[in-house]
């Protein structure tokens, strides 16, 4: 069968009566004899902890969502059904039934590689620093270092160097103007997340800040007033927007990452996975 690994594909035949798998081709397989109880998964070399994951997940198709979706498994005279497991990536995998419905599976083990203080690492300097205007084409956008927006109300937003300042009369000046704050702040986290050092919730923290003041145009919090400004830039926020190389999306009123299932910084994020692959890629025989 090869040893297991992100993109690994395999197709098998499992028994409903028997209970067991045997595979399609009818050659002796080092996953089905461990599926089939017949080995343990340190006996084999080529066994590792994506087959040891590809067991679980072909277990809790076969007693969790057959109890669940009644038409599995359940055809009338059949008694062998094919059975499709897919590794999408070290963390995202799915299993499928005679090539239908198709099951995805996430495993969350991942954070047992992640360092638990750098979820919660001060940000450190924005790193986009070439500016680039919006592209219609891709309806992506580049804030960078050095850019200023001005607000048209004798306000404006610089990008400096690990900030964002707001500038303008009054500001510092013995009038405080919340508003103003709580953009600058919004544009600096959208900038943090975007490049991978902070998650999509940092976002909304000047969500909460503006909810709990008692002026009402602060009332709709900070993801609206951004979400304003990156149409003004010509950004369509209603589909999918690349903004500093980073897809996003608008899910339920705010700012996501495309495909984010795990709500931390892209960068805390990637390097678990990596940790997490490498694990997954050790042979059973030597989890010990």
């Amino acid at each position: 069968m090869g040893v297991s690994g992100v993109g690994s594909r395999n197709t098998y035949i499992y028994n409903t009566q028997t209970g067991k798998l045997s595979s399609k081709d009818g050659q002796q397989d080092a996953f089905v004899d461990y599926f089939n109880g017949d080995i343990s998964g340190d006996e084999d070399d080529t066994l590792n902890g994506f087959d040891r994951a590809r067991k679980a997940e072909i277990e809790n198709l076969i007693e969790t969502w057959a109890q669940i979706d009644k038409s599995l498994f359940n055809e009338q005279g059949k008694v062998e059904y094919e059975i499709t497991t897919e590794s999408v990536d070290a963390v995202t995998s799915t299993v499928q039934v005679d090539g239908g419905k198709i099951f995805k599976c996430y495993h969350g083990g991942l954070f047992a590689y992640a360092d638990p203080s750098a979820l919660f690492q001060k940000a450190g300097p924005f790193q986009t620093y070439e500016h680039k205007g919006y592209d219609p084409s891709d309806n992506s956008v580049n804030i960078a270092v050095g850019d200023v927006f001005d607000l048209g109300n004798g306000y404006r937003l610089r990008v400096g160097a690990d900030q964002v300042y707001g500038e303008g009369h009054g500001y510092r000046n013995g009038e405080t103007d919340e508003k103003l704050q709580a953009l600058a702040w919004g544009l600096g986290a959208l900038i943090h997340f975007a490049e991978g050092q902070w998650s999509a919730t940092m976002i909304e923290f000047g969500d909460k800040v503006t909810a709990a003041s008692d002026r009402s145009d602060l009332m709709g919090g900070t993801t609206p007033m951004l979400l304003e400004l990156l149409r003004q830039l010509g950004v369509d926020t209603d589909r999918e927007f690349i903004l500093n190389g980073t897809k996003c999306e608008v899910r339920h009123g705010k700012i996501r990452e495309v495909g984010d299932k795990w709500g931390v910084a892209r960068n805390v994020r990637d390097e678990a996975i990596r940790k997490y692959e490498e694990e997954m890629s050790r042979p059973l025989s030597s989890w010990r």
